[in-house]
């Protein structure tokens, strides 16, 4: 996809690999609409950017409803619709607040398959569209202290993956970037973890010398997978095998479905 003039959304785009992205497609050409609670941050990247911002509160049920008609209602249409926003939790399954399990699972997992499912008719009738899910590696492998944040980047990955398959013959393409560590307030706050979590996480990065990247290097290679059509963005390199034996019963599924017709327009 030529990005140069193409309408982009992206949640959670006040800060980190969300603020990132937003900067990377804009430099692509494209105009940027960014989304999330903090008004101020939005307007100033915006601004920075020559784009568009809509504040939004995800954990309200109303404004997720109504968050892709203003979308529209902002930039006319969308051609890639990226699903940023997340919240992580950094205590024992056991300690955790009941409100912020909810919430965790709500904006990693609900959120996402609302507001995709709310603006797929609409990419199904551009020429070609993106759809772009942020996971994490945190889906894959199974970190102490991270049960519910695993739990709901597991269930993204998945229904990201039937999506996919679901819609494999239309102009959507989609690609889901499943990162490692990144240098972020979010990854910080894990970090400094629960009495699981921080010594769980210390003793992978002494086996796997674990590396940390930027979000300009995460939202750099998001844009390229947008750009040549890839379905992964995954990094470190390290993580790969974990990759492919989570990812090979999907494949073999696929693999089942060769020459099956699946309906356009479900």
């Amino acid at each position: 996809m030529n990005l140069n003039g193409k309408h982009v959304v992206i949640t959670g785009g006040s800060r980190g690999i969300g603020a990132a992205m937003g900067r990377a497609f804009a430099r692509q050409g494209a105009r940027v609409l960014v989304a999330a609670r903090s008004v101020d941050a939005l307007q100033h990247l915006a601004s920075q950017i020559d784009g568009e911002f809509l504040p939004v509160d995800l954990t309200d049920d109303e404004q997720v409803d109504g968050f892709v008609t203003g979308c529209l209602r902002k930039l006319g249409h969308i051609d890639v619709f990226v699903n940023n926003a997340g919240l992580e939790n950094s205590k024992a399954f056991v300690d955790e607040d009941r409100n912020l399990i909810r919430q965790i699972l709500r904006v990693n997992l609900e959120v996402p398959a609302l507001l995709t499912r709310d603006v797929l008719p609409h990419l199904m009738e551009r020429p070609e569209a993106h759809v772009v899910h942020v996971s994490s590696v945190a889906g894959t492998l199974t970190f102490p202290g991270l049960s519910v944040y695993g739990a709901s980047k597991a269930g993204l990955t998945q229904l990201h993956e039937g999506m996919r398959m679901e819609l494999r013959d239309t102009s959507v393409g989609f690609t889901l970037a499943a990162p490692g560590p990144v240098h972020s307030e979010m990854w910080d706050r894990i970090d400094a973890g629960s009495q699981y979590g921080s010594p769980a996480i210390r003793r992978f990065e002494r086996l796997l010398s674990l590396p940390k990247v930027t979000p300009d290097q995460v939202a750099a290679d998001i844009v390229e997978a947008v750009e040549e059509g890839r379905a992964h963005v995954r990094g470190p390199r390290r993580y790969a095998p974990y990759h492919m034996l989570n990812n090979a019963p999907r494949r073999l599924v696929e693999l089942a479905l060769t020459g099956v017709s699946l309906p356009r327009k479900p």
